[in-house]
């Protein structure tokens, strides 16, 4: 039989945990509410066709799958509150004004990030920002890049796109002239616009391993790499895509244009998916193989 003292501490226990949810309640409606504004301008951008992040929509869903494989291990995190947790709502919230006021769009999205983590420690501590960094650090991808950085990497890309496709296509013996980003066979003009730069793949092949990392990855070393390798797989792929559509082009001109180019798109974000997961499974050989046998 539990003793008095025991009873008056579950009890406590069960209305700090009742004033716990309370508290989650009304502070994310107020978060919530207070950035209304700017989340409809992050939920704009994901249908944004020149800004391609469609993966997006998939953002919060992903973070919250993560956050709900850790529901054991947060139920037996102790309230812990934090003043400090407020001073960071305040500061996300004086970052949004200053970000909307200058027309900073990433600066006043980035503001509800910051606002949402200081609310967590401000109801729960530190300890549970802690627990929650992964999903909370994925959150960002929702966010578009500043636009400084988006247009440099984009053209960039272009650029590095048009001269690999250029590369590829003569040595496969196409005769081929470029200007810029202008590609010319003799049977079609091929323009490497910013949709076809690698922008769009390189955005959603960067989630999705962030995704595949949390789920399916064990050891930093290896989420680390998987990250940094994402990058030239989408370039490499993207730059098949691009040599691919050329060869099309020389059969069949509709390949390059309309649903067809889409699909081309689409099929070569699942190519650097599988290439990712084969990466993973060449890490994973590697490190059994040299790791010592104590281990």
């Amino acid at each position: 039989m539990p003793t008095a003292t025991e009873s008056r501490s579950a009890q406590s226990s069960a209305r700090r945990g009742i004033t716990g949810k309370i508290q989650v309640v009304v502070i994310g409606a107020l978060v919530i509410t207070a950035f209304w504004p700017i989340l409809k301008g992050i939920y704009g951008s994901w249908f944004d066709t020149s800004i391609y992040m469609e993966h997006g929509i998939f953002v919060i869903p992903a973070a919250v799958c993560m956050a709900w494989t850790k529901r054991s291990a947060l139920m037996r995190i102790p309230l812990q509150p934090s003043v400090w947790g407020a001073a960071l709502v305040l500061w996300g919230a004086a970052q949004a004004i200053v970000g909307m006021a200058a027309h900073w769009i990433w600066i006043s999205r980035t503001a509800f990030l910051i606002s949402l983590t200081g609310s967590i420690a401000a109801v729960y501590g530190f300890r549970m920002v802690r627990e929650l960094a992964y999903p909370l650090a994925t959150l960002i991808l929702m966010i578009a890049p500043p636009t400084f950085l988006y247009t440099r990497l984009t053209l960039r890309l272009q650029l590095l796109a048009s001269r690999g496709g250029e590369v590829c296509l003569e040595a496969l013996g196409y005769s081929v002239i470029r200007e810029g980003n202008i590609i010319e066979l003799a049977g079609a003009k091929l323009s490497v616009q910013e949709a076809c730069s690698g922008i769009r793949s390189l955005l959603a092949i960067i989630f999705m391993c962030v995704v595949y990392n949390y789920f399916f990855v064990q050891g930093r070393l290896i989420r680390a790499a998987i990250l940094l390798l994402a990058v030239p797989i989408a370039i490499l792929v993207n730059l098949s895509r691009i040599v691919a559509t050329g060869i099309a082009s020389e059969h069949n001109r509709e390949l390059v244009h309309g649903t067809a180019h889409e699909i081309f798109g689409y099929i070569s974000i699942l190519i650097a998916v599988i290439c990712c997961i084969l990466v993973h499974m060449g890490l994973q050989r590697v490190e059994r193989r040299w790791r010592p046998p104590h281990a």
